[in-house]
């Protein structure tokens, strides 16, 4: 009862602040509230939605900054030059939280995000996000799922039966519960390498970018309390015996170049035209790793004569908790309107409103592409609350993608990525692939499974002290 006073005290100052803002001086003349909006996303998508927010809070007006470009870290770079120059929007996207802390651009929400009685339905695991000493410097955005995208034509023509290796379902299609050693068994199951014969050609699994991904997740179903990549809130922990196992299998494949992955010899990606396309559209891979952002490639597949499915990832002996990449929203360190300003990030993201909004204009452009007979977009990014209604609308607007079912089921259970918001995350990925470094990623296939251990040892140690370095610095900070 106290949150919900305390935050109803909020909302009733921040249209105090309306009403006070709103008297331009003598003349009679109102003004509201001016705010700011930039992110990398459809531009056109954004201003219906700032449309919405607008015609729900008539008191503020939002101008959406399109002189903002890029995406990702240059759109982060951009940002960090417009600071420089006072031009800050007050509310942003960002790619890299801690970039933004370190230059000072982020407000710290929290005092707006404690007193809201909606941020208690943000599941535990995002809620947890983003947070540095006690201040929220960032909001969860939205969830893009992980998983696995199926080509059902491939499987068809497979016609797969249950082995002692692995399950299929009826259709011939992997279980939905399947498991590692299942996914790796079917993956060398149906490759088929003849790049010589394209008509023929299956690749088995295209790697998550660049690579398999499997120490980062295979870890989180091994034990319910095993956050991404082994990280427990407070150390990572690589030396584990099923960190070590799925970064031998990642190993293992990687090296192959026998058509079990995307990884192939440049000898072959040379002298074999099929391979220079994009495999998973061309409908050469059985099996993709990505995110929904991806989403689109099951269009275009129909558009080249097959089908794609997304299946989930597999799990472990704990259960399932599906990887989710996420998304964070700042309110500026340099706006002149903190409570607006959250009400606006708050709207654009997570908040059961804005959703509502944002699914308005998703079921809008279905039923026009329906009615023009076309394949409608997917909505390809999800709520991080537990919104019953939103999430039945959402699954309406998924629905007809084969196997997403089984881990929108299970999706309270979810375990995001530390990509954007865990300090010194993003610099150990660096030392990584840093060729100076003597353990970077390219030594360990060279030097092949066997050398695991070894540099499990060296990583944990590395990525434990960075970590650990970032979060303290900015904590004094």
């Amino acid at each position: 009862m106290k949150k919900l006073l305390l935050f109803t005290t909020v909302i009733l100052f921040v249209f105090a602040l309306h009403a006070c803002n709103g008297q331009n001086g003598g003349n009679g003349g109102q003004q509201g509230i001016e705010l700011t909006y930039a992110d990398w996303g459809n531009q056109e998508f954004n201003q219906l939605l700032i449309d919405a927010f607008m015609e729900e809070y008539p008191d503020i007006r939002v101008t959406l900054r399109g002189d903002i470009d890029g995406a990702g870290d240059i759109f982060t770079g951009n940002l960090v030059t417009a600071a420089q120059a006072g031009l800050l929007p007050d509310v942003y996207a960002i790619d890299n939280v801690p970039t933004a802390i370190n230059a000072g651009l982020t407000l710290d929400v929290a005092p707006y995000w404690d007193a809201d009685p909606e941020t208690a339905l943000i599941y535990e695991n995002i809620a947890n996000t983003a947070v540095y000493q006690g201040q929220r410097l960032a909001m969860p955005s939205y969830q893009f799922f992980k998983g696995i995208y199926i080509n059902l034509d491939i499987f068809d023509d497979a016609n797969l039966t249950t082995t002692d290796d692995y399950r299929v379902d009826l259709d011939g299609y992997p279980v939905k519960d399947w498991t590692f050693d299942e996914f790796i068994a079917i993956i060398k199951a149906v490759t088929n390498y003849t790049p010589e014969n394209p008509e023929t050609l299956v690749i088995g699994m295209a790697n998550w970018f660049g690579a398999p991904d499997f120490q980062q997740v295979w870890p989180t179903m091994f034990d319910a309390d095993v956050l991404y990549d082994t990280y427990d809130g407070t150390a990572f922990h690589y030396t584990s015996p099923e960190w070590i196992d799925a970064m031998t299998e990642k190993v293992d494949l990687h090296r192959a170049q026998n058509g079990w992955t995307t990884n192939l010899s440049l000898d072959d990606l040379e002298e074999y035209e099929v391979l220079s396309q994009f495999l998973t559209t061309a409908g050469y891979v059985a099996l993709d790793i990505d995110g929904s952002w991806m989403f689109w490639m099951i269009n275009e597949a129909v558009e080249n004569g097959f089908n794609l499915g997304f299946w989930p990832y597999p799990q472990g002996p704990a259960g399932f908790f599906p990887p989710t990449i996420l998304d964070y929203i700042c309110v500026s360190s340099q706006t002149d309107h903190p409570e607006e300003a959250y009400l606006l990030a708050k709207w654009m993201t997570w908040g059961r409103q804005g959703w509502e909004a944002r699914l308005d204009i998703y079921e809008a452009d279905k039923a026009a592409a329906l009615a023009a007979g076309e394949v409608p977009t997917w909505l390809d990014r999800f709520p991080v609350a537990d919104y019953p209604d939103v999430w039945d609308r959402v699954f309406d607007l998924v629905d007809g993608i084969e196997g997403i079912e089984y881990t929108i089921d299970h999706i309270a259970n979810a375990k995001p990525d530390l990509d954007k918001w865990l300090p010194g995350y993003k610099d150990f990925w660096a030392w990584v692939f840093d060729g100076e470094n003597p353990y970077n990623w390219m030594n360990l296939v060279e030097a092949g499974p066997a050398a695991v251990g070894t540099y499990a040892v060296q990583w944990n140690n590395r990525i434990n002290d960075i970590v650990t370095q970032e979060k303290d610095r900015l904590g004094n900070e």
